[in-house]
């Protein structure tokens, strides 16, 4: 069974694989630092950005707040 990472997990082990690859002279542990990275990049090509709401709202309440602020400035002017 394969783990599913999230898309900031995978962003922090791209980091780490790029810092220790670099340190690496060529040899078999390199290229697998190699392969590695190539696999993270594209999972992380394939993961949805996170949207991240203010005060930790879900969409749906993000929603709302913004509803009501557009409400309120119609029935202002």
């Amino acid at each position: 069974m394969k783990q599913e990472f999230s898309r900031k997990t995978l962003e922090l082990l791209l980091v780490h694989y790029n810092n220790m690859n670099k340190d690496l002279k060529p040899c078999a542990e390199k290229s697998k630092f190699e392969k590695l990275i190539k696999e993270t990049e594209a999972l992380l090509k394939s993961k949805p950005l996170d949207v991240i709401y203010p005060d930790g709202m879900t969409a749906l309440e993000y929603a709302h707040k913004l509803a009501k602020e557009a409400n309120d400035r119609m029935h202002m002017s």
